[in-house]
C-alpha cells in the first residue's frame, strides 16, 4: 500500500506541474523535483504555496506527506492539501475526500466533511 501511494504521490506531482509554467521559480521547482533535489524544490515552491499558488501548495503537500526534501509530517501535509484544495486545487480536493472518507493522513473519519471536498469536485 505504501509503495502504490508513493507511486501516485508522485505520478501526482509529476502531473500536476506538468502543463504549466506558472512561473520560473515554479518551473525550476518542477526541474528539482524531477532531477529528485527535493531540498531545492521545497526551497522553489515553498514562497510561491505561501503566496497562495493552489500547485505550489498541493506540491509541498505531496513532499511533507513523503518525507521528500522535508521531515514527513502528516499533519503539515494536510495543512498544505487544504489550502490547495481551498484554492480550487481538483486533486487536492479529491485527496481530502478520499482522506476524509476512510481516515487517511492521521484524519478521524468524518463523512460530512468527505462530502463537502465531493461536492466541491462539482463546482
Amino acid at each position: 500500500m505504501k509503495k502504490l501511494y508513493a507511486y501516485c504521490a508522485g505520478a501526482a506531482l509529476l502531473f500536476s506541474a506538468a502543463g504549466s509554467c506558472l512561473a520560473d521559480a515554479y518551473s525550476d521547482g518542477f526541474i528539482a523535483a524531477e532531477n529528485h533535489d527535493y531540498p531545492q524544490a521545497v526551497q522553489k515552491w515553498g514562497p510561491l504555496a505561501d503566496q497562495g499558488n493552489a500547485a505550489a501548495q498541493f506540491n509541498i503537500a505531496l513532499m511533507y506527506h513523503s518525507g521528500a526534501g522535508v521531515v514527513a509530517n502528516e499533519g503539515e501535509a494536510v495543512k498544505w492539501y487544504t489550502k490547495a484544495a481551498k484554492n480550487g486545487h481538483r486533486t487536492a480536493q479529491e485527496y481530502l475526500a478520499a482522506a476524509y472518507a476512510e481516515g487517511w493522513f492521521g484524519l478521524a473519519r468524518d463523512q460530512k466533511m468527505a462530502q463537502y471536498w465531493y461536492s466541491q469536485l462539482d463546482q
